[in-house]
């Protein structure tokens, strides 16, 4: 059920910038420009998004409590597998945005580095407690993933 939320919630993208880029078609856009405007609509963060993350978030999360309840092995659990992947490609995007922006920034995931740690590093950003130019690389992820 969860895995569907997301997919449907994919589709809604999908279909969003395939309906722009109609539109586009219709006013005259070709090439490279109708493709760019079909993906960035695609890629703009809709008001629904944040409830059918939730809802599905909490629909895996229920999933692995009833597998850890039935004493099953969590490498087999669908809900614990597809929160697993959701969480990795998360973990590897913030990395990826901390080696852009400073190769330095990459000492901070190792693989010790907890949540917590990062929360740390972001309070300190906030409340000026740390040099500007040593931002952490988890406010930096969150401030360009939205």
């Amino acid at each position: 059920m969860a895995r569907a939320i997301l997919q449907a919630k994919d589709q809604i993208h999908k279909l969003a910038g395939e309906l722009a880029g109609d539109a586009a078609s219709v006013a005259g856009v070709r090439g490279a420009a109708l493709e760019f405007t079909e993906e960035l609509v695609a890629n703009i963060p809709l008001p629904i998004d944040a409830k059918m993350v939730a809802v599905a978030r909490g629909i895996q999360v229920a999933g692995i409590l009833m597998c850890v309840m039935d004493n099953r092995d969590l490498t087999k659990c669908e809900c614990f597998i597809d929160l697993a992947k959701a969480e990795a490609k998360e973990r590897v995007q913030q990395i990826l945005v901390a080696a852009m922006s400073n190769w330095t920034n990459l000492a901070r995931f190792s693989a010790k580095t907890s949540l917590s740690a990062l929360y740390v590093d972001a309070w300190q950003d906030q409340h000026g407690s740390r040099q500007p130019h040593r931002q952490s690389a988890w406010f930096a992820a969150r401030r360009t993933m939205g």
